[in-house]
């Protein structure tokens, strides 16, 4: 449906009911009520056309007596009259109830089509969503073709990284001997996995962006796993009791927002035992402990730290780049808006460029994150088995990443001719967009 049909059509319905020709019959029938005259509505179209054919001041009416309007001549003269009079002086006022009503009818107008449309759009969905379905399935599987090898790879390497992670816990050395440090690893690493697998998703379905944005949130979880395995037990304590403090501001955000929420007693009693423990915390922490990565600013001997202190710290600021490319793929900036942050950042409208490039970036920096987070958690152990597992990772992640570069060589050593029509394609598919059709 074309954007301007609604439009065009509510014009034209308005154009219809407010033409002279319908308006004059309705304004003789009000006028003939408030006369108390009751008149056949042929002989008031009758009138209108009358008035619609007037030579100046006369009226040639063709209306014999005796009829709704009188029994005589005299007598119809005085009522049309008296009905001309009635028009000349509520005119005025009837068409601004017109307008009125008109305004009003409006959205009830607009509200009527869209459920039209919804009505005629949900007896299309199924085929709608046929068609869609083929489109993710065919691009799930060039993703396949090109990447399918490196995620798989990928899956196997967190398991990897959570069955070294079992294993270093039930040898409960180095990090692992620290109680508070061997549940927030356990806690962190769990949860790495199933960031990895909605890595590992995004990308099979083509969703390059998405999968580096998820990616961020792992790069996180390991520089916090390194730095708290750098740190005290006592750093790890305060890193799980700081979900207090995080629900706190969640939870005043939202009273903040909602005012409805002051009313119940139960959520403010709530919020008063989270302000308790979060006092009670800071006073045995310190002032810094209620402030963002308050864990981090105790152990630190700082007012405030950041994100980017954390990763200077552990060295894993190599991957400082990464992570800010990945951030405008969260954010709405316009950079995200213009380009697909995992291609080439100096191509600007590089939308048309298949969805299948660019889903092996998030999975390579995924590999990369969890090797180097396997190593920096080996650094204090002395176990053969620890340590040979972290190799067969390393390996692992290194196997991966020689995957991606097969693939991209073998790419780039299509024939010109390839790539053109390549091009083709992808220029075509973005300009002959699917459109839903309305069927009358």
């Amino acid at each position: 449906m074309k954007p301007s049909t609604v439009d065009d059509l509510l014009d034209r319905c308005i154009s219809e009911i407010t033409t002279k020709e319908r308006l004059l019959p309705w304004l003789l029938r009000k006028a003939a009520h408030r006369k108390n005259l009751n008149i056949a509505d042929f002989e008031i179209q009758l009138l209108a056309d009358a008035i619609l054919c007037a030579n100046g001041n006369s009226i040639q009416i063709d209306i014999d007596p005796p009829c709704s309007l009188g029994q005589t001549e005299k007598e119809v003269e005085e009522s049309v009259r008296s009905l001309l009079d009635e028009l000349r002086d509520r005119a005025e006022k009837d068409i601004a109830t017109i307008t009125t009503a008109v305004t009003e009818a409006i959205p009830q107008a607009l509200a009527a089509t869209a459920g039209v449309i919804g009505e005629r759009l949900t007896e299309q969905s199924l085929e709608h969503a046929t068609e869609l379905q083929k489109i993710r399935y065919d691009r799930a599987k060039t993703v396949d073709r090109l990447w399918g090898k490196t995620l798989d790879h990928l899956d196997f390497l967190r398991q990897l990284v959570v069955e070294w992670a079992f294993s270093a816990e039930q040898n409960q050395k180095g990090s692992y001997s620290k109680p508070h440090t061997a549940i927030a690893l356990h806690k962190l690493i769990e949860r790495a996995f199933d960031v990895v697998g909605e890595v590992i998703v995004l990308a099979r379905a083509g969703y390059a962006d998405g999968a580096l944005a998820r990616w961020r949130t792992l790069h996180e979880i390991c520089v916090i796993s390194v730095f708290l395995s750098r740190q005290s037990d006592q750093c790890a304590e305060m890193y799980l009791a700081h979900h207090v403090v995080e629900k706190l501001k969640l939870v005043a955000d939202e009273k903040a927002v909602a005012t409805a929420l002051t009313m119940d007693h139960h959520r403010d009693r709530y919020v008063r035992d989270l302000r308790t423990m979060v006092s009670t915390l800071t006073n045995r922490f310190g002032v810094a402990f209620a402030g963002d990565y308050g864990w981090a600013s105790v152990a630190l001997g700082a007012k405030k730290t950041t994100f980017k202190v954390l990763e200077q710290h552990v060295g894993l600021d190599i991957l400082r780049k990464a992570y800010k490319k990945a951030n405008s793929t969260v954010h709405g900036g316009a950079l995200a808006s213009l380009t697909r942050i995992s291609l080439d950042l100096a191509v600007i409208e590089n939308t048309d460029i298949p969805l299948e490039h660019g889903c092996e970036i998030a999975a390579n920096y995924a590999a990369a994150s969890l090797s180097m987070l396997v190593a920096e958690l080996c650094l204090d152990t002395e176990s053969a088995d620890l340590l040979t597992k972290n190799m067969v990772i390393q390996n692992f992640a290194s196997h991966l990443r020689e995957e991606i570069e097969k693939t991209w060589q073998r790419l780039s050593n299509r024939t010109p001719r390839a790539r053109i029509l390549e091009r083709k394609a992808a220029t075509r598919n973005a300009r002959t967009k699917r459109k839903v059709a309305i069927h009358r």
